[in-house]
């Protein structure tokens, strides 16, 4: 790099000059097509830490756009985007002071060994599947466009010579000629309905007079079908804002070819003892994995007892769970091997005790005509008793968390586990969904998710929050019980503050503090979260 006084000369006497001008307007920040693996070496706590961070960044991309985002749109989602970029490490800005210039070459060194390591780990975990390729390749997109439309006209320019792009600037101004005399400015504009730049508060519309000329065999013939840009013999005329999507299409195009590279060495990264287990994690609940807040595990001050069940089945069973519940009794035959496996520990995780499972559980299969008291001492004692630590090795079962049940096998006739979400078609879901009054426009937006992006956990999300008015989902998605658990907040809170409303009304001494204990104590009992 340049050394740094003259950096200082260059950066003129105020930020905004550093902003304006400096030897890095035409930097890349690190931009890269990732054409060349890294060679460095990192520990492997180090490798699995870069590859966390940035598949939480992809899952935000995720969230945040929807499955149709348009990538000429993706500067609209930035502020809700650069937070988690610049937490993660995973995005770079221009050098705005003396110090920031000293330090930019070091920095940015650091930003490109982070960049690249995390991306070639996250290729191998994501190489394997049709749907893993699909969604790296329209996440890591995202990434790509929103990083080049960071960049400085300058270093957008420079980045562009650099990735071998076979183009060059339209030199002319507007109404002249080129050096043929066939094509003008003006004529390419108005050819080229897609070069007007909106600027928004209703302004007028500006024509765009940064123009590309590239042969037409480069660019995307979508973007010819739309009017992105005009071909004059043989030649496309691009305008700058739609450039972005030539390089998006090019870059998707390498990593696609790239992935087949990395499905090559996959078995052998596989089979490292230092990293193979890491890579299989990913494989297997990288697509599930949801960023949320982190459940709060603390006593909610409400256990799923006999004598409340069916009330909390209604109000705060997740759908996999409510499902299961119910289906056995509709059918009045007994759940199968996997719908058991699912439900039991569920059920001592909200707070069943071993004997309230036993009573629970010979109550609801001895509902099938093939169960009587004597089979179910025979054949299913041993699971309740396994789940609770007396069997078996003595340790119980855990709760499975949401990516366990959505890998749960197909249901096959008369079985009924898994996630809702992924194991009912669409019309299925439907009608499951209208059975339990959920509102269309809930239905409709499990659907966008479930078929634009297989996203069964945000689909669990909304049908949360189309029951627990005013939440926001927050700490739901992970696993049944923290629905459970965030459900009986949400009602605890409510109750909170009823009795504390209560309290406000005019209303006698005596009354007041008799009204007031009560509030105190659902208080206390809910937990910090709740008394929040």
């Amino acid at each position: 790099g340049a050394p740094a006084p003259a950096r200082r000369r260059s950066s003129g006497a105020a930020g905004a000059g550093v902003a304006t001008a400096g030897p890095y307007a035409a930097d890349d920040l690190g931009l890269s097509m990732y054409a060349i693996s890294p060679d460095v070496e990192v520990s492997v706590r180090e490798f699995e830490e870069l590859a966390r961070d940035r598949l939480r960044v992809l899952h935000v991309f995720d969230r945040v756009c929807s499955y149709d985002t348009k990538l000429d749109n993706m500067s609209e989602f930035k502020p809700k985007l650069t937070k988690d970029l610049i937490d993660s490490q995973l995005m770079m800005n221009y050098p705005a002071t003396d110090t920031d210039m000293d330090t930019f070459d070091t920095r940015k060194a650091e930003f490109v060994r982070r960049d690249a390591v995390s991306h070639f780990v996250l290729r191998l975990a994501f190489c394997k599947t049709r749907d893993a390729r699909d969604w790296f390749l329209r996440q890591e997109q995202r990434l790509f466009v929103l990083r080049f439309e960071s960049l400085r006209p300058e270093a957008q320019e420079e980045f562009i010579k650099r990735s071998n792009l076979k183009c060059r600037k339209f030199e002319m101004n507007a109404g002249g000629a080129d050096g043929q005399g066939k094509v003008n400015l003006h004529e390419v504009q108005r050819a080229t309905p897609a070069a007007k730049i909106y600027r928004g508060d209703g302004a007028k519309p500006e024509w765009d007079s940064t123009f590309y000329i590239m042969p037409f065999y480069e660019v995307d013939p979508r973007l010819i079908a739309s009017r992105r840009l005009v071909v004059v013999n043989g030649n496309a005329y691009v305008p700058s804002i739609a450039l972005k999507l030539i390089l998006a299409k090019r870059f998707r195009d390498a990593l696609a070819a790239s992935l087949d590279v990395a499905f090559t060495g996959l078995p052998r990264a596989l089979t490292d003892p230092r990293i193979g287990g890491f890579l299989r994690d990913l494989q297997d609940y990288g697509l599930q994995l949801l960023v949320a807040k982190a459940a709060n595990n603390d006593d909610v001050g409400e256990q799923l007892t006999l004598d409340n069940f069916e009330e909390l089945m209604l109000r705060s069973f997740p759908p996999c769970m409510r499902r299961a519940v119910e289906r056995q009794r509709e059918t009045k035959k007994h759940l199968k091997h996997a719908g058991r496996l699912q439900l039991r520990p569920f059920l001592k995780e909200c707070g069943f005790t071993i004997d309230d499972s036993m009573k629970w559980w010979k109550q609801e299969l001895c509902r099938d005509q093939t169960v009587d008291a004597v089979s179910f001492e025979k054949n299913y004692t041993y699971d309740v008793e396994h789940t609770y630590g007396k069997k078996g090795h003595l340790q119980g079962q855990n709760s499975f968390g949401c990516p366990k049940i959505i890998g749960f096998p197909a249901e096959a006739a008369g079985q009924c586990h898994g996630c809702p979400f992924k194991c009912l078609d669409v019309p299925g879901l439907r009608q499951q969904m209208h059975k339990w009054k959920i509102p269309e426009r809930t239905v409709l937006e499990m659907e966008k998710l479930v078929n634009n992006g297989k996203h069964f956990q945000l689909a669990c999300v909304e049908y949360f929050k189309a029951l627990h008015t005013g939440h926001e989902g927050d700490g739901v998605g992970n696993s049944p019980g923290d629905f459970f658990r965030e459900s009986c907040r949400h009602y605890a809170r409510k109750k909170e503050q009823a009795a504390g409303a209560s309290t406000t009304s005019p209303t006698k001494p005596g009354a007041a503090v008799a009204a007031a204990t009560p509030a105190a104590t659902v208080a206390a009992a809910a937990g910090p979260q709740g008394a929040a």
